[in-house]
């Protein structure tokens, strides 16, 4: 594998004249690298902190709308039984109501029967009993007049007694029962402001828990951001150390051909001066000059000039521009960096220049997604092919400038069909500080 990439890069990136640039190029790149893997573990675990933290308080709240809602269901009950004793105390009132309009009724038609019978009396009161006694045929037909007078005013006494003692009966029930109805309507009230209160105080822990989830998401969606980052970083570094020993592996063959070649120069030189000594010697011999000959000049090396272009990755219009821009999916205004350019879903993505896949999976926000690192003219660039609907690369892969390494697509933080293609001069950094606008370099 070393020796497969050693060679590729002697052929494409590391002609002769700018390996030792490049090496500290990569150097260089693979520090600023560290320090950026560092400064992102660190604010990996300040989030990791606050996401405790918050994660803490967002279950106390639950605990707390947990005793909220219990309590609430416990006075939903007691308000509902306190309805129904209301209902019930309603109901014995209305029935008492009706008991004693009823018996109102009866006792006036008694009441006017009595007041004739009284009226009757005190206008015949002095006549009653010689009635009696004169009219009576006999003695025993005086005896029972006697006895049925006698009667009937017992019974008018026991109609007035009962009469009044029915009123006071009902008068008393009316007065318990209105009463117990306003207490347990008193207490149905006490009730209700108090579930009152207590939904206000649901309403507000719920508002508190929606809150802190929306934190806790935001801060396991930076946090996993974080994790995607030290990945792409850590990748980074890999290849370059890849890179670096590609270039030591070449270093140490050029050196290890160079001083072939010269043994063999030596060895040819040591030769040609043999041969013409052993010339002279017969020229002298024979006396004949011999004229040396000088040694055929060495053919130049080939080396292909490196890549100093990027290609179109897809054909199509561009929709949105690099720069200053609104969200399309949330309005705010962003920093948009890199360039969208739409087209069917599933035309092909090619690499903008040739080089080597550092990320190909899905990353947030950019959905589907390739990562490639370039050196352009002994330049380190890196670009970005994101929401594609596939992925044909992997990550490690060496590629050639237009090979395929996707489809376009859909895929994350997407409205439509389109490619999000980004060029940055260098690695890829949290915050993109790299970024450039690759309108220019690829003809847009």
């Amino acid at each position: 594998m070393k020796r497969s990439l050693a060679l590729g890069l002697s052929l494409t990136l590391l002609a002769a004249p700018v390996m030792a640039t490049e090496k500290e190029t990569l150097k260089e790149r693979q520090d600023r690298l560290s320090n950026q893997l560092e400064q992102s573990k660190k604010a990996q675990v300040e989030t990791d902190a606050e996401l405790e933290v918050t994660e803490a308080q967002r279950d106390a709240v639950s605990t707390e709308i947990r005793a909220v809602n219990e309590r609430l269901e416990g006075l939903s009950e007691q308000i509902a039984v306190q309805q129904v004793e209301a209902d019930a105390a309603r109901s014995e009132l209305e029935a008492t109501r009706q008991q004693l309009a009823a018996q109102g009724q009866y006792l006036e038609g008694q009441k006017a029967l009595l007041s004739e019978r009284l009226r009757v009396l005190q206008i015949h009161e002095d006549r009653s009993y010689l009635q009696v006694v004169f009219e009576s045929r006999s003695f025993g037909d005086f005896v029972t007049r006697l006895m049925t007078a006698q009667t009937i005013a017992e019974q008018d006494r026991d109609l007035i007694h009962s009469y009044m003692h029915e009123v006071e009966r009902l008068e008393t029930l009316e007065t318990t029962q209105r009463t117990q109805l306003s207490f347990v309507k008193q207490k149905e009230r006490e009730l209700v402001v108090t579930k009152q209160a207590l939904d206000q105080a649901a309403t507000e822990k719920h508002a508190l828990l929606s809150e802190l989830n929306e934190q806790v998401e935001l801060l396991e969606l930076e946090q996993m951001t974080r994790d995607e980052e030290q990945a792409l970083m850590n990748e980074q570094r890999r290849i370059i150390a890849s890179q670096l020993d590609a270039i030591a592996t070449a270093e140490r063959e050029q050196a290890e051909a160079e001083a072939r070649a010269k043994q063999e120069a030596e060895a040819k030189a040591a030769a040609e001066a043999r041969a013409r000594a052993e010339a002279t010697e017969r020229a002298e011999a024979n006396q004949e000059t011999v004229t040396p000959q000088a040694p055929p000049a060495a053919e130049p090396e080939a080396v292909t000039a490196p890549v100093s272009t990027f290609l179109r990755p897809v054909s199509g219009y561009v929709s949105s521009r690099f720069g200053p821009r609104e969200n399309p999916l949330t309005g705010a205004p962003e920093s948009h960096r890199g360039i969208d350019i739409v087209n069917a879903t599933g035309t092909p993505i090619v690499s903008a220049a040739p080089g080597i896949v550092i990320k190909a999976a899905e990353a947030t926000g950019y959905g589907n997604v390739v990562f490639v690192s370039h050196v352009v003219s002994g330049q380190v660039w890196t670009t970005v092919y994101g929401h594609l609907d596939s992925i044909t690369v992997t990550a490690g892969q060496t590629i050639g400038a237009g090979q395929t390494i996707g489809t376009l697509g859909n895929t994350g933080w997407s409205t439509g069909p389109h490619l999000h293609f980004e060029l940055h001069r260098g690695e890829w950094a949290p915050g993109q500080p790299n970024a450039v606008d690759p309108g220019p370099y690829i003809g847009y």
